[in-house]
């Protein structure tokens, strides 16, 4: 019932009358239902007119909630538009709470943002998969995942889950790990499949822990500075991979890297093909060089083999 005097406030700030007979069929009671809920709205303060006759019908004072509001415009585009912005991450199809916020404060507002957490082409499967991580965050309820490391092993881990993070074009669960007992990233991409428990754990203030891990991670890490060359046929890639790009007179791209896992760095520049290439260090040149023979080796047929002995 509060629900739904609520709702016929909300109508009521948005239509400046409507009859007892369309609140009564929009909300699929008899019309005396509808009268004592007006009644009880005016006893609560709120100033509802019903008006009998042809044109007649129920409205509220104009500008009631101008009137009543606390807001001023600037602090009501603001509080809306930081509510767009929640409403579309937490992936809901829902948007009537933000119709609501809109009649509230008596404004229409632009749809100025629009997120999406899935890749191209796997809508369903990426936001099925953040809805279950959502809810056991807020529940604090335990998750058990099976999860693939920087060395391509499958583990089976149970986890405190605590927060989303978006970090550098991809998204990481926060969580502590009931095996390693510490608090660790899991990357969403690389959890192959998770379910949510039924046991609870007790909530955990974690604070801003993408700021805490940057910092830890520049002392305890040593980077290493990487330059490469890049085509142009690839140049859309890494502008969108990449950040320190200088562009040369023949159309290619020498891009500054700094990283740590040397292992990840190879198998990246793998992934350009023959369109980017190690400047330096010369040992980064090696190891690339070493690791494109192994995969020679791999595509050998047996009269390759032959013709070598």
């Amino acid at each position: 019932m509060v629900d739904r005097l609520f709702q016929i406030i909300y109508l009521l700030m948005d239509r400046p009358k409507v009859t007892a007979k369309e609140l009564a069929q929009r909300f699929e009671v008899s019309e005396r239902t509808i009268y004592r809920d007006l009644d009880k709205l005016t006893l609560a303060g709120v100033p509802v007119y019903t008006n009998q006759g042809k044109n007649g019908g129920v409205s509220l004072l104009p500008d009631y909630v101008l009137d009543k509001s606390v807001l001023t415009i600037d602090e009501k585009r603001k509080l809306f538009e930081a509510m767009q912005a929640v409403s579309e991450v937490t992936s809901s199809k829902n948007k009537q709470e933000l119709a609501k916020l809109s009649t509230f404060f008596g404004e229409q507002y632009q749809d100025w943002i629009e997120i999406a957490f899935s890749s191209w082409g796997n809508e369903e499967h990426d936001a099925r998969q953040f809805d279950q991580i959502k809810q056991a965050i807020l529940s604090h309820r335990y998750m058990e995942i099976t999860y693939y490391g920087n060395r391509g092993e499958a583990i089976k881990r149970r986890i405190k889950p605590l927060k989303l993070c978006f970090k550098q074009q991809a998204w990481y669960l926060y969580a502590y790990c009931c095996i390693r007992e510490d608090f660790r990233f899991f990357k969403l991409s690389r959890i192959a499949d998770m379910r949510m428990l039924e046991d609870n754990f007790e909530q955990i203030e974690v604070g801003r822990v993408l700021t805490d891990a940057g910092n830890a991670y520049k002392v305890q890490e040593q980077s290493m500075a990487v330059t490469l060359e890049i085509k142009p046929e690839m140049a859309f890639r890494a502008f969108d991979e990449l950040r320190d790009i200088t562009v040369q007179e023949n159309g290619s791209l020498r891009c500054a890297v700094q990283v740590t896992d040397i292992q990840w760095l190879i198998s990246y520049i793998l992934s350009f093909g023959a369109h980017a290439k190690v400047i330096e260090p010369s040992d980064l040149k090696q190891q690339v060089m070493q690791e494109i023979k192994r995969m020679h080796e791999n595509y050998k047929t047996d009269r390759d083999i032959e013709r070598e002995q």
